[in-house]
């Protein structure tokens, strides 16, 4: 029994405060190379508790004076009856924090090599620099996605770029497009064609992007290439597909030739010839508003024939 209570009343409390002396010293040791504010904040709790231990003994002569504040505070803290500093818990932690402080200054003249352990333990800094290099691998790593979601950003305006060509956007017939570029003080592409194109769209607001045009200079009453349709090129509408061919049936057997195409014969007709081969009454009835007549006569020659025609002729064939 002798053995048994020595161990326990001196083997045991010793081993178990210097283990946690040196416990703390070596977390702190391990994590020094990435935070080295660990060890002056062990460093500022030793002092706070030699600091409360000094003043405990400063205020056992005011045991016949009035109690103080801080002498209140330390009879809560003191293990009664006897001062603070002889409380065994108070000694524990004062011991502690003096081994902390022995262990953190020689952790810190090796803090170059990683601490006093690493130092000693080549192994142990390896895998101290793989464990401490984790915080920094994903910093790395976080930098990297966020220069990739940059670069992808700038090929997504690039590609945003390539598909804003004017011409595209006027083949599609995309009047608010074109609204915004007039309204930011850009141009519209004169390309009759690609206008016509999209016109065929037959959007709702196809009128609206003639009325852009036309005031921004464009005489409703020019000729358009209307043979350029007869390619079948951007052509969607299946009226107008149907009545293309059915003038190129009647231009085959009126000339009695297989690869004559009708309009192909005829120079540049207008708008309003358009809109009859479209199909598409309601461009018809404003560009009639506009002052565009549905006599107006169109050259034509075919082997050295020539006549003129119009769109009321030729709504007159589309209607047989």
């Amino acid at each position: 029994m002798r053995i048994y209570d020595f161990v326990k009343t001196h083997i045991v409390p010793f081993n178990s405060v210097i283990a946690m002396a040196i416990t703390v010293a070596a977390v702190l040791d391990f994590l020094a190379p990435q935070a080295a504010y660990l060890a002056w904040l062990s460093y500022a709790i030793a002092g706070v508790v030699l600091l409360v231990i000094f003043f405990e003994l400063l205020l056992q002569n005011a045991k016949g004076s009035e109690i103080s504040w801080s002498a209140g505070l330390l009879n809560r803290l003191r293990q009664s009856p006897g001062p603070v500093w002889k409380s065994p818990g108070w000694q524990v932690v004062g011991i502690i924090s003096l081994l902390a402080i022995a262990l953190g200054q020689a952790s810190k003249a090796r803090a170059e090599a990683g601490g006093l352990i690493a130092s000693a333990l080549p192994n142990f800094r390896n895998v101290q620099m793989v464990l401490l290099g984790l915080r920094e691998d994903t910093h790395q790593i976080q930098e990297k996605l966020e220069t990739v979601d940059r670069k992808m950003d700038v090929i997504q305006a690039s590609l945003e770029s390539s598909m804003d060509d004017p011409l595209d956007r006027l083949m599609q017939g995309d009047y608010p497009y074109f609204e915004k570029r007039v309204q930011a003080g850009k141009g519209l592409p004169q390309h009759k064609l690609t206008l016509l194109w999209g016109l065929n769209k037959k959007r709702d607001d196809r009128i609206e992007l003639l009325k852009i045009y036309q005031n921004n200079g464009m005489n409703l009453r020019a000729g358009m290439p209307i043979s350029g349709l007869e390619s079948g090129v951007a052509i969607e509408d299946a009226l107008t597909i149907k009545n293309i061919e059915k003038m190129s049936a009647y231009a085959k057997k009126r000339f009695d030739n297989p690869l004559v195409q009708f309009f192909s014969l005829c120079a540049e007709m207008d708008l309003l010839v358009y809109a009859q081969i479209a199909g598409d009454d309601l461009l018809a009835r404003w560009l009639i508003e506009q002052g565009l007549s549905m006599d107006e006569r169109f050259a034509c020659e075919f082997g050295g024939n020539r006549w003129t025609t119009s769109a009321r002729e030729i709504q007159a064939i589309l209607a047989r």
